[in-house]
């Protein structure tokens, strides 16, 4: 590692770089990698070397939240990668809740299938997460400005993603207790938040901020 680490950051999909405004972690530069329009039935392999193009340092680490973080073990397979920073997201296809398989089936091109997947999104948020009201206000501003075909892409994407190796390289893996949208039963060796949900890296922000400062810390001292 180095002085000042540099993390780039992948946000979840439908969202951008506001999900990380909370965090606050010393001695840490962040950069944020938000979504580019898929091309026409992109591999998600494809996609994520496009999307790592926009990468301009050596040394660096990668946040991956949710779709983010199966984006960055992809980047990871192509370029090297300090350290990965996994939050509520999945690391092979066995941790992939078998749901996104039926999803697979949806109709990735019709509009009118991704419009109700967005309204659906915000209206049924606040029974799945603990965002307050700026917290889901937010989230439904994001979640609107994503393209239809980049929500239908990402879904397409999650319940069709294949990986079955060891990562490539250091990871820590952060979840939380409560997430449901990537359960907790079907996650192996990650570190728990206790009642966090898949929005953690806004509404834990400062549990997530001190686990990720802790770990630098430790990966820092092995190096000095």
């Amino acid at each position: 590692m180095i002085n000042k680490p540099v993390i780039y950051c992948i946000p979840g999909l439908g969202l951008d770089h506001r999900l990380f405004r909370k965090l606050s972690i010393s001695g840490v530069e962040f950069k944020f990698l938000d979504y580019i329009e898929p091309l026409d039935d992109e591999p998600i392999a494809a996609y994520a070397k496009r999307l790592s193009e926009k990468i301009e340092h050596e040394s660096f680490s990668i946040l991956g939240m949710s779709l983010g973080g199966i984006l960055a073990i992809e980047i990871a397979r192509i370029k090297k990668v300090e350290h990965l920073f996994l939050i509520s997201t999945v690391k092979n296809k066995s941790e992939v809740p078998s749901i996104f398989k039926y999803m697979d089936l949806l109709p990735t091109k019709n509009k009118t299938a991704s419009k109700l997947a967005i309204d659906a999104s915000v209206a049924f948020k606040p029974y799945y997460d603990k965002s307050d009201a700026a917290g889901n206000k937010l989230f439904e501003a994001m979640i609107h400005a994503a393209s239809h075909k980049l929500l239908a892409w990402g879904v397409k994407s999650i319940s069709s993603w294949n990986y079955n190796e060891e990562l490539s390289c250091p990871f820590y893996h952060l979840h939380g207790t409560a997430d449901l949208i990537f359960p907790i039963k079907n996650i192996d060796g990650a570190e728990t938040v206790k009642g966090a949900t898949h929005y953690m890296v806004y509404n834990n922000a400062a549990e997530v901020s001190k686990r990720i400062e802790a770990r630098i810390n430790i990966l820092a001292s092995r190096l000095s």
